[in-house]
């Protein structure tokens, strides 16, 4: 398997659409519109502004609504922020929430054992 000589994304990135809370010092965004997730961030839609590049953020993606909820928590920062998009890279995630992240990788990865290789990798 090769990966494309111009993609320079360390982390393959899935499309996956849930509800995502974003918590910023300033304010709580909420997004039903995420575009795509890796490993090590997202990009989603946002309504009115977006915060500024280089804030900090806590990140809930929510994985069920039923018993039990479960959901992926994450600490980020605002890596790009365009209008009506947004782009977090994640900083700091704890192992729970790793585990739950990599599994929905593998589920919607048009290619599951680039995902893997990649997940071995690091």
């Amino acid at each position: 398997m090769t990966t494309p000589a111009n993609e320079r994304r360390e982390f393959i990135r899935v499309p996956f659409r849930t509800e995502i809370e974003i918590h910023t010092p300033a304010r709580t965004i909420r997004s039903r519109t995420s575009l795509d997730i890796s490993m090590n961030g997202l990009r989603t839609e946002t309504a009115g502004p977006a915060p500024e590049p280089g804030t900090p953020c806590h990140v809930r993606i929510t994985l069920s609504r039923e018993e039990p909820r479960m959901s992926i928590t994450v600490k980020g920062v605002i890596v790009r922020a365009e209008p009506g998009t947004l782009a977090i890279h994640f900083s700091e995630i704890d192992v729970e929430s790793y585990l739950h992240l990599q599994q929905l990788i593998l589920n919607n990865s048009e290619d599951p054992a680039r995902a893997e290789q990649e997940f071995r990798a690091h």
